[in-house]
């Protein structure tokens, strides 16, 4: 039986979902990129909505020397993700983000749709931009993952474990900069830097999301992880902008111990490195859609999959 897929577009503490005020500069706006999370605030009193819809393909792994094997049959995931923010000040906001799922393969499917882990992220902005909307911002956020998702206590479906377990806390320190050129477009860049420390130990039961199974008892210990990326969108006119983007994500180390005197074992580090291309289109300064795709490229102990997505961008 196999774990359950992995959130692509939610890292630890879910920094990844990206709302972002559409930004006017040579007739241009910008919804944001798919992972990348905004950098700039929102007026004081401004709410941002951005439900996306991820289905999630996993293909194959990546061993610990970093080589790809195919997998068979693959396994597919729907999720649907929903961050909410609220500009608290002119520089400061609060973000809520609830997320379902629901897998299938090998024969298997989730319940239903399932609850995923729940995040709560403050950021604060530490520069703000020029009065023309150009100039580099700087912001700085703290993230607190919740463990609402089911990990553990599976009975026979490992499929229905849609968290970790874990109460993780993640720093993130962000910056991005619009530039207008001549010919009358624009060009945006954004990047993250997120650290998250170990969350400690964790109480494990039967079947979980660690690979236990029935009659396990015991705990599980998790190590530090590590997220960046880096973003850049080109706006061709006030409705369409293309997008590149490039994410890398680390993990350390899990420790497994069974309080019945059957010793210990380790899940190996993991890393990857994934692109996600995509397309926005807006409606107005206020509401635009992204579409794209994220998919790794390389990694070691970690799954190889491409997930397909699309986000609708809300300002309220």
């Amino acid at each position: 039986m196999s774990p359950p897929l992995k959130c692509t577009a939610l890292f630890i503490g879910a920094v990844a979902a990206c709302p972002s005020l559409a930004i006017a500069a040579h007739e241009a706006n910008f919804t944001g990129p798919l992972v990348t999370p905004a950098v700039n605030s929102m007026p004081v009193g401004m709410t941002n909505i951005e439900p996306y819809l991820i289905h999630t393909n996993t293909r194959g792994a990546y061993t610990n020397a970093g080589d790809r094997k195919e997998r068979d049959p693959t396994m597919r995931q729907w999720q649907l993700a929903v961050p909410m923010t609220y500009a608290l000040t002119d520089t400061a906001s609060v973000q809520l983000t609830l997320n379902a799922s629901r897998t299938s393969g090998e024969g298997m499917h989730t319940d239903g749709m399932r609850m995923g882990d729940t995040a709560v992220r403050v950021q604060q902005r530490l520069r703000a931009p020029d009065a023309d909307g150009q100039g580099l911002v700087l912001a700085v956020a703290l993230a607190q993952r919740l463990p609402t998702g089911t990990y553990h206590g599976l009975d026979t479906n490992p499929l229905n474990g849609t968290g970790n377990g874990a109460m993780r806390t993640t720093i993130a320190f962000g910056a991005q900069q619009l530039y207008g050129l001549d010919d009358g477009r624009a060009v945006r860049w954004r990047s993250q830097l997120a650290w998250s420390p170990s969350p400690g130990r964790i109480g494990v039961r039967d079947t979980s999301v660690y690979g236990t199974e029935h009659g396990f008892r015991g705990h599980a210990r998790l190590g530090q992880a590590w997220n960046a990326s880096v973003a850049a969108e080109y706006a061709l006119d006030a409705r369409w902008v293309l997008v590149g983007e490039a994410i890398w994500n680390r993990a350390s180390a899990v420790e497994l111990t069974d309080r019945r005197g059957n010793g210990s074992r380790r899940i190996a580090p993991s890393q990857d490195l994934s692109f996600a291309p995509a397309v926005e289109y807006h409606f107005n300064p206020t509401m635009g859609l992204i579409a794209g795709v994220q998919f790794t490229v390389a990694g070691r102990n970690t799954a190889d999959y491409v997930a397909p997505q699309v986000a609708l961008n809300m300002v309220f």
